[in-house]
């Protein structure tokens, strides 16, 4: 029977072997395309700060003090996706958000944030975790592909500000929750794969809609 962390380690690297990530891993998206799902990129970080809010309301026990932490320094970073528009001359109009061909990607965020009313402490953390985890993939291979072409000081929310923050948050988890994350809890590793199939389904699509040729080439 594997362990919680060993779940998420095996759902996380599925996750990173998604056609999109391939063909930005191995250069299949020209630069001039880059762009092309910044602003659907900027609605689900904004989306995604209510994420950290729900995973992060611990107020007492073993977690709380990491939840505080975890909740000032992970919070506010769709600010910096709003900057990444600009260093593009995109914008984002309120419509936008509420975009008919993007129904699917509030769909899915919406499924883990329902996961969390009224979740443990717990399942807060398994969540935060799977998320955090499934980030490093999605941030990390988008920033390898900033820092190949030279765009490394004009992005912030995929550049290398966000990534020096993001580095360390899984093996923070991992310590703070060590007895939670090697217990083989059934329900705990059904929340992890919630948490993926979301997250795998939005990035899929997505990545069918904006470079569809080029996804497929990848897969």
């Amino acid at each position: 029977m594997s362990t919680l962390s060993e779940h998420i380690h095996v759902r996380t690297a599925d996750y990173a072997a998604l056609p999109l990530f391939r063909a930005f891993a191995e250069d299949r998206v020209p630069l001039e395309r880059f762009a092309d799902f910044f602003r659907e990129q900027y609605m689900t970080a904004r989306l995604f700060q209510d994420l950290i809010w729900a995973t992060t309301e611990i107020h007492d026990g073993p977690y709380a003090a990491f939840a505080r932490s975890h909740r000032a320094r992970d919070s506010g970073h769709h600010k910096w996706m709003k900057q990444d528009l600009a260093a593009f001359g995109l914008e984002m109009t309120a419509d936008d958000f509420f975009r008919l061909e993007w129904l699917g990607t509030r769909t899915q965020m919406a499924r883990i944030l329902a996961h969390l009313s009224d979740a443990t402490p717990e399942r807060r953390m398994v969540v935060l975790a799977a998320l955090e985890s499934a980030g490093a993939v999605t941030l990390g291979t988008l920033f390898d592909y900033v820092a190949r072409h030279g765009l490394t000081q004009r992005l912030h929310y995929l550049g290398s500000a966000h990534v020096d923050i993001e580095r360390g948050q899984v093996d923070a988890l991992a310590a703070v929750a060590k007895e939670l994350f090697a217990s083989d809890d059934a329900e705990h590793k059904a929340t992890v794969d919630l948490v993926f199939h979301a997250l795998g389904t939005m990035f899929g699509e997505g990545g069918e809609r904006y470079y569809g040729d080029l996804v497929r080439r990848a897969s």
